[in-house]
């Protein structure tokens, strides 16, 4: 497995993929659990070349996240990734991707970037929409890989990847959750064990929403109220939004149709999680 650090060497070696077979990317923030290995096993699996960046991207990262790489939590995503058959990891130092006079950012705009996520860390998408254009234009990847989890994030790289006309295919895996249910994700391996408990209702809430439908309850105002009732439940967590929307534009839909994402974002404790689960175009659930 090759490390590089340097901005010149991942161009130059980016240089040198161009005859080597297929290249699958995976950028990642480190602190690698099951949910991110998912993508990476898959891009081993996919692709003639696996590449997987660890960068913790201030520009996205809200203030209260503590995400700076101890060499205790490099050493074991190093070892992770030795052990899941990655070629290449890329580990930009932050002066390399945002230099002192840096000044140009990829700014999303439009409903879909100002909605949700967008409305609540007004900042969060350019960090993410810019770090991830240098990533691609550095690498030049064949395939880029994301979870369903942050689906909106997802949105926003799809429509980025269609303005730029950037030469990429985006893979968007199923979210990837422990044996009750639980999204696996960084944030979620901070919870106390009472929060841990507390945040099962953040999907099964979800789960009561698909139960609904199922019945054929279209209207998406009775479903998302059933949404935060199940929420309600628990003191523990603090409801942000539910929406029932497209999944590419993020508009909110008055009726649930094929395609549609029930979203959740809440607070349990002091750490906020995202949920979704998504009614596919064929009928069947993505859960």
């Amino acid at each position: 497995m090759r490390i590089i650090q340097q901005v010149e060497e991942i161009t130059e070696t980016a240089r040198g993929w161009l005859s080597g077979g297929t290249v699958g990317f995976v950028p990642t923030m480190g602190r690698l659990h099951e949910g991110s290995l998912s993508l990476i096993r898959a891009a081993c699996q996919e692709c003639e070349i696996s590449v997987v960046s660890i960068f913790a991207n201030p520009k996205q990262l809200g203030s209260n996240q503590d995400w700076s790489l101890t060499p205790l939590f490099l050493e074991e995503d190093l070892e992770q990734l030795r052990a899941a058959g990655v070629d290449v990891v890329f580990i930009p130092r932050e002066e390399d991707i945002y230099p002192p006079y840096f000044s140009t950012y990829v700014i999303p705009s439009g409903p879909l970037a100002e909605r949700f996520e967008g409305a609540i860390s007004p900042e969060h998408f350019r960090g993410v929409a810019t770090s991830i254009t240098k990533l691609l234009l550095l690498i030049r990847p064949d395939l880029v890989y994301f979870g369903q989890k942050d689906a909106q994030q997802v949105a926003i790289i799809r429509q980025l990847i269609r303005d730029f006309h950037i030469d990429v295919s985006l893979r968007v895996l199923a979210t990837v959750r422990d044996s009750e249910g639980r999204p696996l994700s960084g944030r979620n391996s901070r919870l106390s064990p009472a929060e841990q408990r507390a945040a099962l209702l953040v999907y099964q809430s979800l789960l009561a929403g698909k139960v609904l439908i199922e019945q054929h309850e279209y209207r998406s105002a009775v479903i998302e109220q059933a949404i935060t009732d199940v929420v309600a439940t628990e003191p523990l967590i603090s409801l942000e939004y539910v929406a029932i929307c497209d999944p590419e534009t993020f508009q909110e839909l008055p009726e649930v149709r094929p395609g549609a994402l029930l979203a959740i974002a809440a607070q349990v404790g002091t750490i906020r999680l995202i949920d979704n689960i998504l009614l596919r175009d064929d009928g069947t659930w993505q859960i």
